[in-house]
């Protein structure tokens, strides 16, 4: 009975002891060593990187002029604040337990993201993200250099947070055209057939427009000012990456004309609008020259490089003729 007793207490305190080893979280110990993920400087980070196994890579630069993403393009503000919101949220619920390591392991080897964060230009934090998250949405996380990966959650939420960290060019770009702080100097608007109706608008210390075909009535400043201001707040559906006749529509395709946009202290940015062929999508038809077009959406090619979709309304109000601007607005 006593050696029972005996055996019963070891088993007891052994159990104690893999419990408080395994399954909590010692503090300061794995916060300064291996669990470090909760950034709480985010307002200094500069730079954030986010690389998957794929060959997907998204680079974050903080600007004076806002965010950049991979140099050049803008990303979505709400896709940036998610992440900041996250790396300042996210906390070690308790290590992995001994029994699922090696397969959160294996996960975090083949199919993770490794996120780099800088802050004020200095890399600070290196961690690994598995991409699947596990049972109950939970997630794994690996700082580098350590061995024993830890769950991640969110405070009050059953979410699984590697969803947060994308790695695809088409989630973190925003479809939002023409897109600065700074203000529009000069639009100009050139038709591929019809050349009469081209103009250019100027807005320094006035507003102006300049066409070939100008009438006598006096100028609309009212309706030529809210065109300026339409393309503050110009998007396209999306980007066409995947596009197999991108080429043939560029090389081929029928051409409505090019919008070509400049801001103040910026540089010249050009938008080429293209019909649509029809499919079997179309609901909508357009026939010109006996071919048929899809007449709710056009295609696009931003800056000689970019191919996109976007709606009819949107191209409508970009291809106005100049006449429209010496009309007076009805009551």
């Amino acid at each position: 009975m006593k050696k029972n007793l005996l055996y019963l207490s070891i088993l007891v305190i052994l159990s104690g002891l893999t419990y408080y080893f395994v399954f909590t979280d010692h503090g300061n110990e794995f916060s300064s060593k291996e669990a470090n993920f909760t950034i709480k400087d985010t307002a200094n980070i500069s730079t954030v990187f986010l690389s998957s196994m794929k060959g997907e890579n998204i680079k974050l630069d903080r600007t004076e002029n806002g965010w950049k993403l991979n140099d050049s393009m803008i990303p979505r503000i709400d896709a940036i604040n998610l992440l900041l919101a996250t790396l300042y949220e996210q906390k070690v619920s308790n290590p992995v337990s001994l029994n699922i390591h090696d397969e959160a392991i294996k996960e975090l080897s083949t199919n993770s993201t490794k996120v780099e964060i800088y802050i004020k230009g200095k890399k600070t934090t290196v961690f690994y993200v598995a991409k699947n998250q596990a049972a109950n949405n939970l997630t794994y996380m690996l700082m580098e250099g350590a061995k024993r990966p830890f769950i991640i959650k969110l405070p009050l939420q059953n979410t699984f947070v590697g969803i947060r960290y994308m790695t695809g060019l088409a989630e973190w770009r925003t479809n939002q055209l023409f897109f600065s702080s700074n203000p529009v100097e000069k639009i100009e608007v050139v038709y591929k057939d019809s050349v009469q109706h081209n103009f250019t608008v100027y807005n320094n210390d006035s507003i102006t427009l300049e066409s070939a075909n100008k009438p006598t009535n006096s100028l609309n400043s009212k309706r030529l000012k809210a065109y300026v201001g339409f393309y503050e707040n110009l998007y396209c559906y999306g980007f066409e990456t995947s596009y197999m006749f991108k080429d043939s529509i560029i090389n081929n395709g029928r051409q409505l004309g090019t919008v070509s946009l400049k801001r103040k202290n910026g540089k010249t940015e050009t938008l080429c609008i293209y019909f649509k062929p029809k499919s079997q999508d179309t609901k909508s038809v357009i026939t010109i020259d006996n071919t048929a077009y899809d007449f709710n959406v056009f295609y696009g090619l931003l800056n000689k490089q970019d191919f996109l979709s976007i709606d009819k309304e949107s191209v409508e109000k970009m291809f106005r003729t100049n006449k429209e601007f010496y009309e007076m607005d009805t009551k």
